[in-house]
C-alpha cells in the first residue's frame, strides 16, 4: 500500500524520542483495518479491505476449530483427574497437563478477540455470523437432560457431529504432547547422570596425578 509510507513517517515523528523503538514482534503491520476508516481510501486500492476480511473470516474458523479441540481437550483431562486423582503425585501429574490447556485456550481466545475486531473495524458483514466471545461462551458441549441452546462456537465451521471425532483427536494429540515433554525429561536426567559420571572420574583422575 503505497500512501502507508507517509502514514509510518508521520507516526515515528509523533513517536516519543526517550521511549526505546518497539521490537520487531511488537511492531505495527499497518493493515487496514489499523487505519483509520476516513484514511483508508487514500493509502490502498478498492477492494483490498475484502480481501482482508475474508482472510480475518478464515482465520477466526481456524481458531474456533482449535479452541473446540482444546475445550474437549480440557474437559476429558478435568474428568479423568475428578475420577481417578486420589493421591497428591496423581493429582500434581494431572494439573501439570491441565494447566498449559487452560492457558492455550486463554491464548486461542484472546486471538479470536483480535480478529474479530479487525472484521468490525472494517465493517465486514460477516462480523455478523461471528459472535463475540466471552468467557461464557467458552461452555462445554455436554450431553444433558435440559433444554439448552447449543453454543454457537460449536456450529461454527464445522457441526456437532464433529464432536467425537474431535474429542479423540484433540485427546490423542494432548496425550503425544505429554508424551514427549516426558520423554525430553527422561533424556535430560539420563545426560545429566552421564554428564555427573564423566565429572567424578575426571576428578578422581586429578586426585591421582
Amino acid at each position: 500500500m503505497p500512501g502507508v509510507r507517509a502514514l509510518k513517517l508521520a507516526a515515528e515523528e509523533a513517536r516519543d524520542p526517550d521511549v526505546p523503538p518497539p521490537k520487531a514482534e511488537e511492531m505495527k503491520l499497518w493493515l487496514l483495518s489499523e487505519i483509520l476508516e476516513a484514511l483508508r481510501a487514500r493509502v490502498c486500492r478498492k477492494g483490498l479491505s475484502d480481501i482482508e476480511a475474508r482472510l480475518h473470516v478464515a482465520q477466526c474458523v481456524d481458531v474456533l476449530k482449535v479452541l473446540r479441540s482444546q475445550l474437549h481437550a480440557q474437559t476429558h483431562l478435568i474428568t479423568w483427574h475428578n475420577s481417578n486423582s486420589t493421591g497428591q503425585r496423581t493429582a500434581t501429574w494431572s494439573a501439570t497437563l491441565i494447566g498449559p490447556v487452560g492457558d492455550r485456550i486463554k491464548c486461542v481466545t484472546g486471538k479470536y478477540r483480535r480478529t474479530r475486531e479487525a472484521l468490525i473495524a472494517l465493517k465486514a458483514e460477516a462480523r455478523r455470523k461471528l459472535a463475540h466471545l466471552g468467557s461464557s461462551k467458552c461452555a462445554q458441549n455436554k450431553p444433558t437432560n435440559k433444554k439448552t441452546t447449543l453454543s454457537w462456537i460449536w456450529t461454527v465451521g464445522g457441526g456437532p457431529g464433529e464432536a467425537e471425532a474431535q474429542l479423540h483427536e484433540s485427546v490423542r494429540m494432548e496425550w503425544v504432547k505429554a508424551k514427549a515433554r516426558r520423554d525430553r525429561w527422561v533424556e535430560e536426567v539420563q545426560l545429566l547422570r552421564e554428564e555427573i559420571k564423566w565429572v567424578l572420574r575426571m576428578l578422581r583422575w586429578t586426585q591421582g596425578k
